[in-house]
């Protein structure tokens, strides 16, 4: 499911293999921030789990202002983390998300960061902040899901999704221009709308797909209320009509289970499962988005 990749396709930018030119930056603030308006910070955490719970992610702490995810990382991104941070290779070396919020008002101010972390044979930790364009147009546009979310504008479900099951293997030539569609959901909003497989998005929402990465511009699909305006390759434009949202109540209203304040971290990483997993279907999907690209080339 296309949802799942935030959390694993931050680690697309590690080491292993960032050889691409820098996409645009899709922020104005110095590091990825949004503000959730009229919502109280139990309920940005409740939007925040009806993100990632689908995937099978739980925090692995959780207080009154912070939330903290950790996955593991690919072989490749491992081995350029243990070369770059001085992991023992005793403990896998592992990514971090972390949401941090703050109550101004009636407003919610939330941001994130994405650090990798490793563990030397002392059982000492460093970490190290990813900070480049790829990265932080993921945690922006993850951001904007959870205010979405949070304050009702967006209920989660595969009712969000284009229908776009993979996009193919950016090339040198590819990635400069947008996105080439590999397969679609049979009977799909996209394949409703006239899209096929080999069809070049260079546009979703007026937001260039150039060098954008695949967590970035899946969210960028997913993010479109209602129907979603593609710019494609030799077709113009293109208006994908999203499937009507089921009735359900907002996010902000959903029941989260908090995890205890003080819940170790564990000391190894959970062994990588499948590109898709917690679920089999790789259909692009209304939660849990940061699954996906988990594993990298």
């Amino acid at each position: 499911m296309k949802h799942r990749v935030w959390a694993g396709a931050l680690a697309l930018a590690l080491m292993a293999g960032h050889a691409q030119a820098d996409p645009a930056k899709l922020g104005s603030t110095p590091a990825p921030v949004v503000t959730v308006k009229g919502r109280s910070v139990q309920d940005v955490q409740n939007a925040i789990v009806a993100m990632m719970l689908p995937a099978g992610k739980t925090p692995t702490r959780q207080d009154q202002n912070v939330m903290v995810y950790e996955f593991p990382l690919s072989f490749w991104q491992s081995i350029g983390v243990q070369m770059a941070q001085g992991n023992s290779g005793w403990q896998e070396p592992k990514g971090r998300l972390t949401f941090t919020m703050a109550q101004m008002a009636s407003d919610v101010m939330v941001s994130n960061k994405f650090e990798t972390v490793a563990t030397n044979m002392f059982n000492a930790s460093n970490s190290v902040e990813i900070t480049n364009p790829v990265v932080y147009n993921e945690n922006h546009l993850g951001l904007q899901l959870v205010a979405a979310f949070a304050e009702g504008r967006m209920v989660p479900g595969d009712h969000n999704a284009l229908g776009i099951q993979a996009y193919e293997k950016p090339t040198r030539k590819t990635r400069k221009v947008g996105a080439v569609i590999e397969t679609l959901v049979p009977g799909a909003p996209a394949e409703q709308a006239g899209l096929r497989p080999g069809d070049v998005i260079t546009h979703i929402g007026g937001v260039p797909l150039a060098e954008q990465s695949p967590a970035a511009i899946q969210l960028l699909g997913f993010l479109q209320i209602g129907e979603a305006k593609l710019q494609v390759l030799n077709k113009g434009e293109v208006v994908v009509h999203k499937r009507p949202a089921p009735n359900a109540p907002p996010v902000a209203q959903a029941t989260a289970t908090p995890a205890p304040a003080a819940t170790s971290v564990p000391t190894a990483a959970v062994p990588p499962s499948a590109p898709s997993s917690p679920a089999s279907s790789t259909q692009e999907s209304g939660q849990g988005w940061w699954q996906k690209q988990k594993q990298g080339d």
